[in-house]
């Protein structure tokens, strides 16, 4: 079944994990969640406020990224013409 990059980006926004999830990468998927919730608790016991929200969105970013990169390597490759 052929899966959607807008899909994919879209649901890695939504909630970290669930682009990767909705790729079949499950368990990459679930590790991203659970380090993404253990990233906000330990970081907002040590760090400060505006700092945290650095951290968040940059691994936000992260694995929206990641999941980009994860659909581009399923996709099958486009034949390039020879000009």
């Amino acid at each position: 079944m052929a899966k959607s990059l807008v899909i994919t980006i879209i649901l890695a926004a939504i909630l970290s994990g669930l682009g990767h999830i909705y790729l079949g990468f499950v368990k990459r998927g679930i590790a991203i969640l659970i380090i993404g919730i253990v990233i906000w608790i330990v970081v907002s016991w040590i760090i400060p406020v505006p700092f945290i929200w650095l951290i968040g969105i940059l691994y936000w970013v992260w694995q929206i990224w990641d999941a980009y990169n994860h659909y581009k390597r399923l996709k099958p490759q486009e034949p390039q013409t020879g000009r």
